[in-house]
Formats: structure tokens, C-alpha cells, sequence
């Protein structure tokens, strides 16, 4: 939005806080069919008539420019029979009747006859309008054409004025038509969801060029009234295309003239206005003026736009203030409602007012309505609005400076140059415009622009040819100035260093206006001087006034960038008697000298060599010169960072054995590396100065010193391999008194048997864990545990026998106590008295008592061995 716009929205906001204050005044213009009481007037937005339906079916045709009256109510004779109740004229030679009956009248150029009832269902009318517009969807209509809308009591129609075909709507509910004109269309008959309430919510439609609006409007008996005679809507511009959004619902009952926001009408609890209380309202529309001064979109400048509701009621014509793009809304944003005041004319007095309709004179270059035609209950009346004493006696602000700040009110330009002032045809859509010069008209100066080339005082003189009033702009001043005077004295080509310090100035007047420019493109600079940090063409540019420049000469630098020398070592370092080649990855070039210096000294035999091979110590650099003197009479220079050479010695290296024990398999040496300078690094992977090892073998230490100069020192360790032993285990019967021996392989140094110093055997009288170790000659030894283990036989006792002498199991024998001398055998009848008792069993038990055979039958034994530590028990049978 230019700042203009801003500024002068500003204002209208401002203005806005007044909105109960009247804007407008309407004059009677002339009278029509006095006495008559006329029901509707349709004015014709195709040519300059319109078409009035008077009481007792009276027809009449009036020009609107002549003013003259046609009686066209002999030609509708023949249908006195029917009540006309609308009228809709799509031109000076074509109307439409609506009876209040299933039965539509056409006339066309002389010819009358009735659409067929059939094409709209045979169903009784309510209204008629042609969709001068063109809103209504014609895409469901058999044919494309001009549309007449026809209302009925069950449903809207769709008429093709040219084809004579219809279409019904897709609704069959009670319709009317309350809106028909070029600019908008607003009718009933669609079927949409009712809200449970406590009012009903009847549905209207009204569509832009791009989709219908299903809203409601309220009826009830208390507030709204129940008798709908008009509805109407008002969006932000002059035609519903504008902006929907925002659009505000107005409906007429016997209740009066109620208002609600269009996205919030479909509940009661939104921010809504009642108006007339109790007074019938009959018809509702608008009136636009001023339109030439001002935009139509809502997003664009209002300007001095108008548009005033006109309301008819039982009481008379009420009119309000303008609601163009009114933001002082009640409600808040969104949900709110424009708010208005309503002014009664007073020149018509309380007679019943029944229709409304605007007079259009021109819809191009801008919107002209200048009337409005009122149907009274005692004529026909034209009256014309009147905003000229409500507008300010200030200048409007609407023109400026072609590409310049809207807020510019002043320039200066150079004597050859000029400067075009423009009118923001955002503000004024006319063409009807006289500029001015110092209060003098200037010839022929009538368009949109004025190219201005003189000092002056410039202003327009705006004209609104259909409310025949003018508007003075605001002014211009242009002052007409000569050229600047400066200096550039530099040579053509500038050569420095890169990085170098170069600023370039244009000697002049301070107060001029500067820019520069590098390789012929402005670079942002508007300075005297210019600070150069890149080669290229420069030059400079000067005003004295407005968009007029004077341009330096070029001027051509060059700023040198050398390379900077790196100095790379083949090696880290260097030993004695090695060589070491140095290099910069400078590519030659006859632009400069590559100069290598050692200890500060040119090495001349290097002059242009981009490696170095020597065997000296020192402090190596590298310098890159410009062989071309610059502007100053210096050579830039880029000089490398010093790279030190030195070349050390070897480093001495020898290994230290350090032996804690004999060298026997899985023992361990520690092996110690002494040297003077450098890392070291062992065969093994190590990298300290002493490590373990523990198998034979070559170890190897090298030394490195930080010049990469190596020595290393190797030693041998050799492990003795141990003795083996593998001694099988014994076994003992304890019980027995017996002993066992357990001898070693000979040929050893030692024996250590259980701890103790021994010889090749040892002898074990009781089960235990025997522990050897043996030592060879060299000191290595090995150890091995022997078990010896309990092996007495099983103790096995029969549950029988037989003392009978036949020689056969005559004893009861027991096997695996002879060797067990602890062993304690007792021998017990049924009774518990003891009957046998022997310590040791060398001799079985025979069956006897005091040598006496006992009788057959069943004994018990209890018999303790190993001394105790086992015991056995259970039943004896003796048989015969």
C-alpha cells in the first residue's frame, strides 16, 4: 500500500468515529404519475428506461434521460383478469409480468403472451427479476442466455429470456426475489438446515462470481416481525465480488429494519441491530457516489466513496450515512456490524414508500448513479443525492511523483531533465482532469500524467462528471536546478598491492548527491569517497537535483595478488649426512621473482627455482616480488614464514638383561633399552624402555630420534625346558595295617616329598594326598599331587544259612571284614538277648550259643567296622 493510501486511510478512520453523521442530502428532482399509487419501478441496466406497475394493473415505460411517460397499460387489457404483482424490464422493448397466479406475462416488441405455466411447475408467482448481473449459475439451465429469475410458492425458476426454455431451482420451498440489478442478485427458495431456536432462521442465497452464499435472516413474532417484505445485503465494494467476507444481512418486516453480520447469521447470539422498531419496511438498497474518487476493492483505498442505504417504509424514505468499507463496527471484527445512522427525508413526508430503485447512467470508466426512483402510495418521485457541502474544502491528496515516495511532495531537477507527476488512479478512476501551473491552467495537460520540466507550483483539478462536482489535488513543487561542478583526477590504469589502502574521491560540493559504480554497476556507495578492496572499472556519479547525473571517467585498478610462499620439507627432520630438499608450490611466472634466502642471504644460484637441495643448517624463507612498479613506485612482495634446518646425529642404544630367577619355560626377563635422544620402539610392538618376556628368542630396540635419524640393539634369550612328571595313583586298605610305595623317575638333583627332603620313593600306610616335586640339574622343576586312595574290599552279608553239617553254607560267612581287625559282631534273637559277640571275624559264626545249635527262626546283627566309622544292620534267617 503506497504511503498516500496509508495516510488517507488514516484519516478515514478518524473520520469513521463520526458515523452517526449525515454525509449526504437528496433534492426532488421530478414527479411521475401523481395520484397514482405505484407498486414497483425496475429501472433497465441495459439502456436508459425503466418499467413502473401501478395500481389497477397499470403499465408504464419512462426514459430516463428524456423523462418522457409511455402508457403501456392498453396493451396488457386482455389480462385484467389477473393481479400484477412485479415487474422486471430487461430492456425499452422487453418486460416481464408476474400475475398472482401460476401465470407469467411477456412482452416483446409488441408482441404479449404468457410463459407457459408449465415451464415453472404451475405454480403461483411471487416476484420476477432479470439477472442483469449475471450471478445466478445459468450452468443447470437448458441453454446459456440472458436469465429471468422467477419466484413462485415452490421454488425459484430460471427463465432463458432467449431460448424459452427454464430450469427449476433445487428446491420446491416458498421463493422471492428481492434483488435483481446489475450489481447484485438476492433471493429465497433454497432448502437449508434449520437451528433449533427460539426465532426461525430463513434461508436467502446470494452468489459472486465464483459461489453461492447460503445465509439466513431472523423472524419471529416479538422482535423481528414474521412478515418478510424485503431482504438486501451490503459487501465490502461495489458489487459483492469485491470481498464477501465481512458482509452484512439487512431484512424488512412490519417489525422494522433488522442487520446481522452474514458469517455468524445462522445463531441468534451474535452481534446483530435493530432499526424502525415497529415501522413496516418495505424495500431495501443502496446508492453509490463518489465513486469516481476511490477504489472498489476492500483490500484498496475508499478514498471518497459513498454508498448509503435507502430504506422504504410505511413512514416514508430513510436513508444512512455511507457504509463503504465502514470499519466502526458493533461486535468487534469479524462478528461485528457496520454502524450507521438512518435520517428520514423529510421532502416526501410519511407516505408509504412500496419500491426503490437507482439510476444508472454509466458503469465505465467508474460507477454513475445519480437518483434514485421512489414508488409511493402518491406517485412516482426521481430524487438526486447531494454530497457536495459534507466534503472537505481541503485539497485531496492523489497525486505524486512517478517513481518516487508517495510522501515526496517536492523535487529538484537539472535544467535538461524533467520529472512526471502521476494521479493515483486508485484514488480517481475519472478521466476528467485539468492541470494546473502556478493557479494557471495549462493547455491541453488533461491526462492521467503531467511531464514537468520547469520550476512551478503543479496541481490537478479533478472532475466527477455524475455528481457534477470537482476536486483540487494536492500540490508539487519542482524547483529547476544547474549541473554539479567536481573533479576525478586519477590516470586511467591504478596498480597496488592487494590489500593496500586505496580510496578514490570526487572533489565537490558536499551537498551533492553521490554514486558509484563498479564494472558499470551501482554498488550501493553514495559517499564522496570510495574505499577500493577489489580490481576492476570505477567511476563515479553526480546530482545536483533529482534523477540528473553527471559520470566521472572510468577509472581501471588493479590491485596484485601475489601467492603466498609455503616452504614444504621433504622430511620432518634430518641426521647427519642426509639431504634435504625444500619446495613452495608457487607456479613460475614472468610476473615476479621467486628469491630463496638462507640465514637472511639471497642464495642467487636459486633465483626462479621452486625446490631447494641442501646440506646446510639454517633459517630458510622464500619471497614471491611483482616485477611491475605500482602507482606509489613500490613492487608488492609476499614473503614465506622461516623454515628451520638442522641435521642431528645418531643416537647410541644398548640393552640390560635383568634376570631375577633361573630361565626355566614360564618364567619371565626383563629387558631394559639405554639410550641417549629419540622414541624408542621394540621388536615386540612396545614402545617403553624396559619389557617383559617370557619365551626364547631375538629381541630387537630401535631409536629414533625427532630428525628421523635410526640406531637399534638387539640381545638373545634362550628358556631351559622344564622336567616331567606323570606318577600313577595307589591304593591302601587301612583296615588291613599294610603299606604302600610310591617311587619317582630317577635321575633328578632333589625329591621333596610332602615338604620334606627324600629320595626316589615314598612310602604311604593310610590314604592321603602325596605332593612331589623334583629339581634337574638346571634348576627347573616340576610338581605333581598323587592320591592315595582307601581301596579295602566290599563288606557283603548274607541274610541266611544253613548250620545243618551237610557241608554246604554250614557258616555265615561274610566277606570284606577279614582284613578289618576293629570290627565288632553281634548277634541278637527276637527278644533282644545277645547270642553271638565276636571283635574281628576271622572264624564265621556257626549258628551256635554256648555250643548249643539254636532253632531255627529269624535273628538280628549289628556289626561295627573301621572302627566305628561304619556300622550295618538287619535280619538273619537260620534254616534246617
Amino acid at each position: 500500500m503506497h504511503i498516500r493510501q496509508f495516510l488517507l486511510l488514516i484519516l478515514l478512520f478518524v473520520s469513521l468515529r463520526v458515523y452517526c453523521q449525515q454525509d449526504v442530502d437528496f433534492h426532488l428532482n421530478a414527479r411521475f404519475l401523481q395520484g397514482k399509487t405505484v407498486l414497483k419501478v425496475k429501472r433497465d441496466f441495459n439502456d436508459p428506461y425503466l418499467w413502473v406497475l401501478a395500481k389497477n394493473n397499470e403499465v408504464y415505460r419512462i426514459n430516463s434521460l428524456t423523462q418522457a411517460v409511455d402508457n403501456y397499460t392498453p396493451l396488457f387489457a386482455a389480462y385484467n383478469n389477473l393481479q400484477f404483482i412485479d415487474i422486471a424490464g430487461r430492456s425499452k422493448d422487453t418486460v416481464y409480468i408476474a400475475t398472482q397466479s401460476p401465470n407469467v406475462i411477456q412482452y416483446q416488441n409488441g408482441n404479449i403472451n404468457l410463459i407457459d405455466p408449465a415451464l415453472i411447475g404451475n405454480h403461483t408467482v411471487t416476484s420476477v427479476g432479470v439477472d442483469y448481473a449475471g450471478r445466478v449459475d445459468e450452468s443447470s439451465s437448458p441453454a446459456f442466455g440472458h436469465i429471468l429469475l422467477i419466484g413462485t410458492v415452490n421454488g425459484l425458476y430460471r427463465y432463458n429470456m432467449d431460448s424459452r426454455v427454464s430450469s427449476p431451482g433445487l428446491n420446491p420451498v416458498y421463493s422471492q426475489v428481492f434483488e435483481a440489478t446489475y450489481r447484485r442478485d438476492l433471493y429465497s427458495g433454497i432448502n437449508y438446515s434449520n437451528y433449533p431456536d427460539t426465532i426461525t432462521y430463513y434461508p436467502v442465497q446470494f452468489a459472486d462470481q465464483q459461489t453461492f452464499f447460503n445465509e439466513y435472516v431472523w423472524l419471529n413474532a416479538q422482535t423481528f416481525g414474521n412478515n418478510l417484505k424485503t431482504a438486501f445485503y451490503v459487501p465490502y465494494g461495489f458489487n459483492n465480488d469485491s470481498y464477501a467476507y465481512g458482509t452484512d444481512m439487512f431484512w424488512g418486516t412490519e417489525k422494522g429494519l433488522s442487520q446481522v453480520n452474514r458469517d455468524y447469521s445462522y445463531t441468534s447470539v451474535s452481534a446483530h441491530e435493530h432499526y424502525l422498531n415497529n415501522i413496516q419496511v418495505n424495500k431495501i438498497t443502496d446508492i453509490f457516489g463518489l465513486s469516481t474518487f476511490g477504489s472498489d476493492q476492500f483490500f484498496g483505498n475508499p478514498g471518497l466513496v459513498k454508498q448509503n442505504l435507502l430504506v422504504g417504509t410505511d413512514q416514508g424514505l430513510y436513508f444512512s450515512n455511507t457504509l463503504f468499507n465502514n470499519f466502526e463496527t458493533v461486535g468487534g471484527y469479524g462478528n461485528g456490524l457496520r454502524k450507521f445512522s438512518l435520517f428520514h427525508y423529510d421532502e416526501l413526508g410519511t407516505i408509504r414508500v412500496n419500491d426503490i430503485c437507482t439510476n444508472l447512467v454509466s458503469k465505465s470508466p467508474s460507477i454513475c448513479e445519480d437518483g434514485v426512483w421512489v414508488a409511493c402510495d402518491n406517485g412516482l418521485y426521481l430524487i438526486k443525492p447531494d454530497y457536495a457541502k459534507y466534503l472537505s474544502s481541503g485539497q485531496f491528496e492523489v497525486i505524486g511523483f512517478k517513481g518516487r515516495a508517495d510522501s515526496l511532495s517536492s523535487v529538484k531537477i537539472c535544467t535538461v531533465s524533467s520529472v512526471t507527476a502521476m494521479i493515483n488512479t486508485d484514488l480517481y478512476s475519472g478521466n476528467s482532469i485539468q492541470w494546473y501551473k502556478a493557479g494557471n491552467e495549462l493547455p491541453a495537460a488533461s491526462k492521467d500524467s503531467l511531464v514537468i520540466n520547469t520550476t512551478g507550483d503543479y496541481y490537478a483539478v479533478l472532475y466527477d462528471p455524475c455528481e457534477n462536482i470537482h476536486m483540487e489535488s494536492n500540490h508539487l513543487q519542482v524547483q529547476v536546478v544547474a549541473g554539479p561542478v567536481f573533479t576525478f583526477n586519477y590516470p586511467d590504469n591504478l596498480q597496488y598491492c592487494k590489500g593496500q589502502a586505496l580510496t578514490l574521491k570526487a572533489v565537490g560540493d558536499p551537498s551533492y548527491q553521490y554514486r558509484w559504480y563498479k564494472n558499470d554497476t551501482l554498488n550501493g556507495v553514495v559517499n564522496q569517497s570510495l574505499s577500493v578492496l577489489q580490481s576492476g572499472k570505477y567511476k563515479v556519479e553526480v546530482s545536483a537535483c533529482e534523477d540528473s547525473w553527471v559520470p566521472s571517467k572510468e577509472v581501471q585498478v588493479d590491485l596484485i595478488d601475489l601467492p603466498v610462499p609455503v616452504i614444504t620439507a621433504d622430511k620432518p627432520g634430518y641426521c647427519i649426512g642426509d639431504n634435504a630438499t625444500l619446495s613452495v608450490a608457487v607456479p613460475q611466472n614472468p610476473d615476479y621473482t621467486i628469491n630463496w634466502y638462507r640465514d637472511g642471504l639471497l642464495l642467487t644460484a636459486s633465483i626462479n627455482q621452486v625446490t631447494l637441495n641442501t646440506a646446510i643448517a639454517g633459517s630458510y624463507t622464500v619471497s614471491i616480488v611483482n616485477n611491475q612498479v605500482n602507482t606509489d613506485g613500490t613492487n608488492c612482495t609476499q614473503t614465506s614464514a622461516v623454515q628451520s634446518v638442522q641435521f642431528d646425529p645418531l643416537p647410541t642404544v644398548s640393552i640390560q638383561k635383568i634376570v631375577k630367577t633361573t630361565l626355566c619355560d614360564g618364567q619371565t626377563v626383563d629387558l631394559k633399552v639405554t639410550y641417549d635422544a629419540g622414541t624408542v620402539k621394540w621388536s615386540t610392538g612396545d614402545s617403553g624402555d624396559q619389557i617383559t618376556v617370557s619365551s626364547s628368542g631375538t629381541y630387537t630396540a630401535t631409536v629414533t630420534t625427532p630428525a628421523g635419524c635410526v640406531a637399534e640393539a638387539s640381545t638373545s634369550i634362550q628358556f631351559f625346558t622344564n622336567p616331567v612328571l606323570n606318577i600313577q595313583n595307589v591304593g591302601i586298605c587301612m583296615a588291613s595295617h599294610k603299606t604302600v610305595t610310591i617311587t619317582a623317575p630317577a635321575g633328578f638333583a632333589s625329591y621333596t616329598w610332602n615338604g620334606q627332603n627324600g629320595s626316589e620313593s615314598y612310602t604311604a600306610d593310610r590314604p592321603q594326598k602325596v605332593t612331589l616335586i623334583v629339581t634337574d640339574n638346571n634348576g627347573c622343576q616340576a610338581t605333581q599331587e598323587i592320591q592315595v586312595t582307601d581301596e579295602c574290599p566290599d563288606v557283603v552279608i548274607p541274610n541266611a544259612f544253613t548250620p545243618n553239617g551237610d557241608g554246604i553254607n554250614d557258616t555265615w560267612d561274610i566277606s570284606g571284614l577279614a582284613y578289618d581287625p576293629t570290627v565288632l559282631v553281634r548277634i541278637f534273637d527276637r527278644y533282644g538277648q545277645q547270642v553271638y559277640q565276636s571283635r574281628g571275624y576271622g572264624t564265621p559264626w556257626n549258628g551256635e550259643y554256648h555250643g548249643k545249635k539254636l532253632p531255627q527262626g529269624v535273628f538280628y546283627y549289628v556289626i561295627n567296622a573301621k572302627n566305628n566309622s561304619q556300622t550295618y544292620s538287619g535280619s538273619l534267617t537260620i534254616l534246617y
